[in-house]
């Protein structure tokens, strides 16, 4: 990333030009950041840029975001989408995207797919200025598009007063950034000016103020612009504004559009303020402070609006804000178009802004989750106690406020609803609110307690009865092992369904299906978890996937992710984190590492997008277990050190997986005592644990074999047992049965029982399991002095592994077979992949890369591999890397030149 710090537009469009000409002449994307003050330039220069650009034949969108507005979700993104005379997208592209700001995943992978389109036929140029004002789903597609159309002729100039801001830096390798810090200018610089705008030296009085406006430009050229007065000059730019603020007769088009802080046609402001006139428009434009834009009107510079918003009175800025905020409702217009003036007219006991709040809030939820949280929680504490709506308030941000997982606030929240409610009814639904986001963070029997107390009032209908009775079931499933919780949840769905509640329905499915997996019965839970599919549309398709795995179905959980990514209909599914977790585990299961890495990859990039932890800790474990199975101790501890501090999961959730991998890898690493220690707690209360791990085919031969390495019988018999268990309540499901008897054949020394358990595994479609149950016979072989057969079986186990790349297990045979005195040819070839050139890129990547080159987009190639448009930007990246190139266009060289031929 270079830096530099200029001072002069001409000094910084130099500067910007090299990303330009990358772009133009050789396909590739950059990112051009232009820091400094306000009233440095940074417009300015941005400007420069963007008619640069133009003259070079770039497609070019401008937008902007602005310190009022900043709640409107994805804005100033799709306001450069739809700028200028050519602009990026037509009208009814827009539309379709703006529609999508409830599911922001979405939005970004259409507007990726867009501008992909459009840098096809030319450079783009994306500019959006003030992204220190940009809001939440604004942010998170500027820090997602770049790294993803990496490689097309898409250059991103941006312009912030925050050098630190997190859009300043490199999303990856394959985008390059250019930081322009404006500086200020020189004492000299500002002597040429006044020269230059006087027409002789400036007077002591004005170099005095020149000398105290830290060599801002746009200060500077402000002062120069106001001549001097009989010894009155301006003694600040506060003052100019306010000087010429005072010509007007009528001010208020000029203080409404410091309020309303963006571009506004003069039409709007008359039905906002009846009272405002043409003439006063004019005056206002004629005096400097606004000018003319098209048909709208706008301040000449952000200083300004800044200075006269400033200027406003408390009374009078309420007052403007309030009219805009019901002029927007007014004009059809949603409550997150009127929720910044909600906010700033707010007085506590304003019920009004309250009500816009919270409904904003509740729109706000799926593209902006921490935006809705402060929303509700604003409008909550603008209300008092005595109002009629400070009860239904509270509710609603209960409500809010779990969806969006600040759980501890929703129960903070719901103590003060709970303690001031007056009727059975709303007391009962807070209280299934707060049982459900103490579940979340862990606090079960926290839960369960709130709804027994609910239960016991005497005034609570029957459909939320059932309600309660389901979240305590739900609850349970944290607090009681899963034998225990059934007695709950089962007489729960019952009454749910007699009742014919939807959310008490949807609850207990919910605890039913978490039973049914962390019980390790899968079928049952597959039921259940299709069942609440198909009352909630798309959001458990991912639970269905997994329990479809458990039981041996890859091939109808792939159909269900090809149906995902497939769907054109509205594309949520497979963009849904959940869904790519599933895919994620898809590949793994099925031996396909390379996609499982890739996929993995891609859940990581998108856990930390949009701050999803869970998943996030979900491809490191994926990852992690990817190293260890291809010999990389070294990476798969260091993808597990970071998660292990991690604070931001709850430790119930995220210490079972990580105390599993650290025992793998301590076993991997041959500290077989050391694994034992870390796996024993586990392994001694998998029947009573409140998660499913226990009853994932493959787990149990880890902790055979740590205890086999650790001379410890009672450790490989309770192994032995709960893998038995698994088999049972899994009947017909070969993973399950075949590991079963493996771990009895390893545990009893018993050579028919392993033949059994590879007859059984021939059926699985997993193919770790199949070569693990082949090392494992054919190591029994040759410990029976069956040298011969126990060759061929090892043979069979190392063609699996080497199929697969488990180069770990691969060494592991190897050594095995050298010690019995077996040679081959094939083992001399079975070096790593290397680093750099063709040879190091995956299958996957050589498809990708072939699409690529022959001319597909990104969305395109990923309907022809059945992937997500995100995983393919996440090959592409890492063939970009392999292959050293920056760009499509020298990645079509690169395949020609080094793709060996059929």
């Amino acid at each position: 990333m270079a830096r530099v710090v200029l001072r002069g537009r001409s000094a910084a469009m130099s500067a910007a030009m090299p990303a330009l000409r990358r772009a133009a002449r050789h396909g590739q994307s950059g990112i051009v950041v232009v820091t400094g003050e306000a009233g440095i330039g940074k417009t300015a220069v941005l400007d420069a840029i963007g008619a640069q650009a133009t003259g070079m034949g770039f497609r070019t969108g401008v937008g902007k975001a602005d310190e009022i507005g900043r709640i409107s979700p994805g804005a100033p993104v799709l306001l450069a989408l739809r700028s200028g005379p050519r602009p990026l997208l037509d009208s009814a592209a827009l539309a379709e995207l703006t529609h999508l700001a409830d599911h922001p995943l979405v939005l970004v992978d259409r507007v990726c797919a867009r501008l992909e389109r459009v840098a096809s036929m030319a450079p783009v140029l994306v500019v959006v200025d003030d992204v220190q004002w940009a809001d939440q789903l604004s942010r998170l597609a500027l820090r997602v598009l770049p790294d993803r159309l990496a490689g097309n002729p898409v250059v991103w100039a941006f312009a912030t007063r925050d050098p630190a801001d997190e859009l300043t830096s490199a999303p990856s390798a394959a985008v390059p950034v250019e930081t322009i810090a404006l500086g200020p200018l020189t004492d000299a610089d500002v002597a040429a000016i006044a020269r230059d705008r006087l027409g002789r030296p400036a007077s002591p009085a004005t170099q005095r103020m020149l000398e105290g406006v830290g060599g801002n430009p746009f200060l500077v050229t402000q002062i120069l612009d106001e001549p001097d007065t009989d010894g009155r000059p301006p003694a600040s730019f506060v003052r100019a504004v306010e000087a010429t603020l005072d010509t007007l007769p009528d001010r208020t088009v000029v203080l409404l559009a410091a309020v309303l802080g963006r571009p506004f046609p003069i039409d709007e402001a008359q039905r906002v303020v009846p009272s405002v006139s043409s003439a006063d428009v004019d005056r206002a434009v004629a005096a400097g402070l606004l000018t003319r834009d098209g048909h709208r009107l706008r301040f000449r510079h952000d200083l300004v609006r800044e200075t006269v918003y400033a200027g406003l009175s408390d009374s009078v800025r309420r007052d403007l804000h309030r009219r805009c905020a019901r002029y927007l409702l007014a004009s059809g217009q949603d409550a997150l178009a009127a929720a910044p003036h909600a906010r700033a007219a707010a007085t506590p006991g304003d019920e009004e802004s309250a009500a816009i709040l919270c409904e904003a809030a509740h729109q706000a939820v799926p593209a902006m989750p921490g935006t809705a949280g402060d929303l509700v929680v604003e409008a909550f504490e603008l209300v008092r106690p005595a109002q009629g709506s400070w009860e239904s308030t509270g509710e609603r941000c209960v409500d809010v406020l779990y969806r969006v997982q600040r759980c501890a606030d929703a129960v903070r929240i719901a103590d003060a609803v709970l303690a001031r409610a007056r009727d059975g009814e709303t007391y009962a639904r807070v209280q299934v609110i707060a049982a459900q986001a103490l579940w979340r963070i862990g606090r079960p029997a926290e839960s369960v307690a709130r709804i027994d107390d609910a239960l016991a009032a005497p005034d609570v209908s029957a459909a939320l009865r059932a309600r309660l009775a389901a979240a305590r079931a739900l609850a349970l499933t944290r607090k009681e092992p899963a034998w225990k919780a059934r007695a709950a949840a089962e007489p729960a769905l019952a009454e749910a369904r007699s009742v014919r509640d939807h959310d008490a329905t949807m609850l207990a499915l919910r605890a039913m299906g978490e039973l049914g997996r962390n019980s390790g019965h899968h079928a049952e839970s597959l039921a259940y978890f299709r069942e609440l599919r198909a009352v909630s549309e798309t959001s458990y398709l991912a639970e269905e996937i997994i329990e479809l795995q458990l039981l041996d179905r890859y091939a109808d959980a792939g159909a269900l992710l090809e149906a995902a990514h497939q769907d054109d209909r509205g594309g949520v599914e497979a963009t849904l984190p959940s869904v790519t977790a599933a895919q994620v585990w898809q590949d793994f299961n099925l031996g396909r590492l390379d996609e499982a890495e890739a996929g993995a990859r891609t859940l990581l990039t998108i856990g930390r997008e949009i701050g999803d932890h869970v998943h996030e800790l979900d491809a490191v474990l994926v990852l992690s277990a990817i190293a260890l199975l291809r010999g990389n101790l070294a990476e798969a501890t260091d993808r597990l050190a970071p998660a292990d501090s991690d604070g931001q999961v709850d430790e119930s959730v995220r210490l079972p997986g990580l105390r599993l991998m650290e025992g793998w890898l301590a076993a991997s690493d041959g500290r077989a005592d050391d694994a034992r220690s870390i796996l024993a707690p586990l392994l001694f209360e998998a029947r009573d644990a409140r998660a499913d791990w226990p009853w994932w085919p493959g787990w149990m031969r880890v902790f055979v074999r740590v205890g086999r390495a650790a001379g410890d019988e009672r450790f490989i018999g309770e192994a032995v047992s709960i893998a038995a268990e698994g088999a049972a309540r899994n009947p017909g499901v070969a993973s399950f049965e075949g590991v079963a008897l493996a771990l009895r054949g390893l545990a009893h020394k018993n050579l028919d029982l392993l033949t059994a358990a590879n007859r059984v595994l021939v059926r699985s479609p997993r193919p770790m399991l199949r070569g693990n149950a082949a090392e494992d016979r054919g190591r029994m072989l040759l410990a029976y002095g069956r040298r011969e057969e126990g060759i061929a079986e090892l043979d069979r186990a190392w063609g699996i592994y080497h199929g697969i790349g488990a180069r770990s297990a691969v060494v592991g045979v190897q050594q095995v077979m050298r010690r019995a005195g077996a040679r081959r040819a094939k083992w001399e070839t079975n070096g790593a992949r290397p680093q750099q050139g063709w040879a190091a890129l995956t299958d996957a990547e050589v498809k990708v890369a072939e699409l690529i080159s022959a001319g597909h987009t990104n969305k395109a190639a990923a309907r022809l591999l059945n992937l997500s448009p995100n995983t393919v930007s996440t090959h592409l990246r890492s063939v970009f890397t392999k292959l050293d190139v920056q760009s499509r266009v020298q990645l079509t060289n690169a395949v020609h030149e080094l793709k060996p031929e059929s």
